[in-house]
């Protein structure tokens, strides 16, 4: 059953929606914008469940014969488009307007979902366009949309924005509890998140923690006196796709940042990885504050070309090496 009890946080923005369900006053093109993982696209389908139920109640009801076609996946009066690849097509938009063309079938208009609506391309958003302008009667285009690529400047006019940010720390921490994991696992995966409850699950899964805890290596292997085990570690290191090396590299920052905070002495709530909150606290002596500073300047480095297509083997051992060289106090 899908209703609003799924979403969570994002009150104000649910509260704004839920007041125009019930009004009835939706306008026939919405655009969902924020960052990747926050719920955008769930949100959008409660919303699409809410246009299309039939209750005079709260909508999404979850009970009427739309509702129930809806969490089937099977409402003849919706329409979910995605990528396909890459990019939304230009056939798929073809076939969107076929479906706009139709009279609704169970509901008393219809919906179309346009998820990760940033990768249409260009002739595929021009297709669109022409629908925003002119909406079949009754009709209602839900565009969910990331941060990395912007939209079609004219696509945007045509559309009512909802802003959604990412989520507190606390929030996240608290609804993964009410979903059954346990609390220290939950606090480690909100606080590593950045506030997207899809990185929090996908940390929370078997083995999601994984590239922080070779992040975590990447510490204890520097502060040994052993360049064996630094190429071994570059060796690993490169093995992984460069995605995955800019997110073993992302953890290396968090793990910097909280070696500052225990040796600063600040509240643990502050503190991202407080399952390691031991491992790292005896790790303080090797990486003073003028040494984590200068360490967290050239992995930021590291980042950036490895973003731009450096080569991974050769950007990681000459990251090793300045870490492994990084000045210390009073040097």
């Amino acid at each position: 059953m899908i209703n609003w009890d799924e979403v969570v946080g994002h009150q104000t923005v649910a509260a704004r929606l839920k007041s125009m369900l019930s009004a009835g006053k939706i306008p026939h093109a919405l655009l969902f914008a924020g960052p990747a993982g926050i719920g955008k696209s769930l949100a959008a389908r409660v919303v699409s469940a809410g246009i299309l139920c039939s209750s005079d109640q709260d909508k999404p009801c979850g009970q009427c014969h739309s509702c129930r076609l809806f969490s089937r996946n099977a409402h003849p009066d919706f329409s979910l488009l995605v990528p396909e690849g890459a990019t939304i097509k230009i056939d798929q938009i073809r076939l969107l307007k076929s479906f706009a063309a139709l009279t609704p079938a169970v509901s008393s208009g219809r919906v179309c979902l346009i998820d990760n609506a940033e990768l249409m391309t260009v002739q595929a958003a021009n297709s669109l366009l022409k629908l925003l302008e002119e909406p079949p009667p009754g009709f209602v285009f839900i565009l969910v949309a990331g941060t990395g690529k912007p939209l079609l400047p004219t696509i945007l006019s045509r559309c009512w924005k909802v802003q959604f940010h990412l989520l507190p720390a606390q929030v996240l921490e608290d609804a993964l509890i009410q979903k059954g994991y346990a609390p220290e696992a939950a606090a480690v995966a909100a606080r590593l998140s950045g506030g997207r409850m899809g990185k929090a699950l996908n940390l929370l899964a078997p083995d999601g923690l994984a590239l922080r805890n070779m992040a975590a290596q990447m510490l204890t292997v520097l502060q040994k006196d052993d360049m064996t085990a630094i190429w071994a570690e570059t060796t690993r290191l490169a093995g992984l796709e460069a995605k995955d090396i800019i997110i073993v590299l992302e953890f290396f920052l968090y793990l910097l940042r909280d070696l500052l905070l225990i040796a600063g002495r600040y509240s643990e709530q502050l503190i991202y990885n407080i399952d390691l909150t031991r491992q790292l606290a005896g790790l303080v002596p090797f990486w003073p504050e003028k040494r984590s500073m200068a360490a967290m300047a050239a992995v930021k480095n590291t980042i950036r070309a490895l973003e731009a297509n450096a080569n991974a083997r050769l950007a990681l051992e000459e990251l090793l090496i300045l870490l492994k060289d990084c000045p210390e106090e009073g040097e």
